[in-house]
């Protein structure tokens, strides 16, 4: 149908959009029946068009569009609260660099993604400020079939944080970095261990162990805003990060936007311990562990409330 293939186009341009057009050249369809379809889409509150450079118009999937405030998470659930919070544009990764990229690009105003990826990008670009801690712990080890001391991980997340930080417990020899859960997933019979995240964690049916029974509390992900958002947004700014602290969970539109479970997700939520608050020198001791040290000026640029 024609309305399919034009909303598989919009996923695909996400925050660019495209121009009428030349959505009407690449789907080879009559101008008019284009035109007919994005009425209905409209009307419906799926997409957004806007007029660009004279008779032209872009369009945009709604949850795209610079009209929304955008929300990058990762399909984890440790987001739960968060999600709860409001009517925001949650728009899904399957990994926390291009999330925190995305952030500090200005093509999403918040980003909840691991604390670390956060710090590393707010030291480098300097144009994200982490306003809150979203949860801690909800991630673990589970074992896969060989026992080559290969484990595998995401890069720059609160799991290799945790596995460089238990590398003689575990016996970790090696790293195999994956940019998504299903790399992951699909690296148990080569690996020793995969680390991974609620509710992903929870579902899987093998031998696995949380890294809080070994590491005890951690920090796994912060809710960040770009700073040119921040500015003159503050109050928008503080009602997330309340909202976020007192929400209670919406379980059916947890499951809905990270597309699990119910129960699946329902289950894992007892991995976490949500809205927790830590010190700049907690923060510094977890950098550390994890054989990460950045000097206190440097990291204390990066918070905003902490």
């Amino acid at each position: 149908m024609l309305e399919e293939e034009i909303l598989r186009v919009l996923e695909e341009r996400r925050f660019e959009g495209i121009l009428q057009s030349d959505l009407v050249r690449l789907l080879k369809a009559s101008k008019s029946r284009v035109s007919e379809v994005l009425r209905v889409l409209e009307k419906n509150g799926l997409i957004v068009r806007e007029r660009e450079a004279g008779k032209n118009l872009r369009i945009w999937l709604a949850e795209y569009s610079a009209r929304r405030v955008k929300v990058g998470i990762l399909r984890a659930s440790e987001y739960a609260k968060l999600i709860s919070a409001g009517e925001y544009s949650f728009i899904v990764y399957g990994n926390a660099i291009d999330l925190t990229r995305d952030l500090a690009l200005g093509k999403i105003e918040f980003g909840a993604s691991p604390l670390v990826t956060q710090i590393m990008f707010g030291v480098m670009m300097k144009n994200i400020k982490i306003v809150g801690v979203v949860a801690e712990n909800g991630s673990g080890v589970v074992f896969g079939d060989e026992k080559n001391g290969v484990f595998a991980t995401t890069e720059m997340s609160a799991m290799e944080m945790n596995l460089r930080a238990t590398r003689e417990k575990l016996g970790v020899r090696s790293f195999r970095y994956c940019d998504s859960p299903e790399c992951l997933l699909s690296s148990l019979g080569e690996v020793e261990g995969i680390a991974i995240w609620e509710p992903y964690f929870t579902q899987i049916e093998r031998e696995k162990l949380p890294f809080s029974e070994i590491v005890g509390d951690f920090p796994c992900c912060t809710l960040a805003v770009n700073a040119g958002f921040l500015r003159g947004n503050e109050g928008e700014v503080e009602n997330l990060v309340r909202g976020m602290s007192r929400a209670s969970v919406d379980l059916d539109k947890v499951s809905r936007v990270l597309d699990f479970d119910r129960q699946v997700v329902e289950k894992s939520l007892s991995s976490y311990r949500f809205a927790p608050s830590y010190t700049l020198e907690e923060v510094e001791r977890y950098l550390k562990r994890g054989g990460v040290e950045i000097s206190r000026e440097s990291l204390s640029g990066v918070f905003e409330y902490l």
